[in-house]
């Protein structure tokens, strides 16, 4: 998709990936009606049995987003909004983070505020070469409370993640690869190429097993190591009923490649 000037969403599913563009200006403003159009698009692809894994990219190149319309940002100061915005920003990105199916998120250029928090929420990240990354939210006196200040700690370590909050400042992409930001930098202008890619490599895998990963990493985030667990036996008896485990093994045995159902 092009780059837009007014929200707009564009869902295209294929081969299991459902491609989830997102776009508004030049930059992919993170309005209240885009993330509204967002929300339910990730809502829908998750129900969507014929879909296995979700990416997601920004319109055009220069952005993948760099977060709020800072014209709203005003508009809420003058009403008094800001618990109910911070509510709607954190239901868009809880949206894709509680979402059984692996996300990818695919960067190129910028990916700052409400954007990073948005690719922060997705299982894996993939950028070009030129993707700049941060949390400006100090400057103009506030912070990222979509679950910003939570998600990167635990990525990337909380004294780097406190550095590049409070300071404002922005990285780069080799150094967002160095502190495992990213999962992978692609060349300069290739990260949707590269997101695409990885995404087609999660959707050959065996849905069920891939779905158990991201569930029980997910909820052992903040639980016990025991509980943790205990949740990933649970996971494994179930795929024990699956048809893809038997196969896979199989496969193995006989020394040919997998022919997963996804059941």
């Amino acid at each position: 998709m092009p780059e837009t000037t007014e929200a707009a969403v564009i869902v295209d599913v294929a081969d299991g990936v459902a491609e989830i563009t997102f776009g508004n200006g030049p930059l992919n403003l993170l309005t209240h009606e885009l993330r509204e159009r967002l929300g339910a698009a990730v809502r829908s692809v998750g129900r969507d049995s014929s879909v296995r894994v979700v990416l997601l990219a920004g319109a055009g190149t220069r952005a993948f987003s760099v977060g709020s319309d800072v014209k709203e940002l005003q508009a809420t100061q003058a009403r008094g909004t800001w618990r109910a915005r911070a509510l709607h920003e954190l239901a868009l990105y809880e949206t894709v983070d509680r979402l059984t199916k692996p996300t990818v998120a695919a960067i190129q250029g910028y990916c700052l505020g409400g954007g990073l928090e948005l690719a922060l929420a997705c299982d894996l990240r993939v950028c070009g070469a030129e993707a700049e990354f941060g949390f400006p939210e100090v400057r103009l006196g506030v912070f990222p409370s979509g679950g910003g200040t939570e998600r990167l700690p635990r990525l990337i370590g909380e004294a780097r993640a406190k550095e590049l909050m409070l300071l404002g400042s922005r990285i780069d992409a080799a150094e967002a690869g160095r502190l495992g930001l990213v999962n992978r930098v692609a060349p300069r202008g290739g990260g949707l190429e590269a997101g695409r890619a990885l995404a087609r490599e999660v959707a050959r895998q065996p849905t069920l097993a891939a779905q158990a990963i991201v569930r029980v990493v997910e909820f052992g985030r903040d639980r016990p190591l025991r509980e943790g667990s205990e949740a990933a036996i649970a996971a494994l008896e179930g795929l024990g009923r699956s048809v893809d485990l038997p196969e896979g093994i199989a496969a193995f045995l006989e020394k040919r490649p997998p022919r997963f159902s996804h059941d």
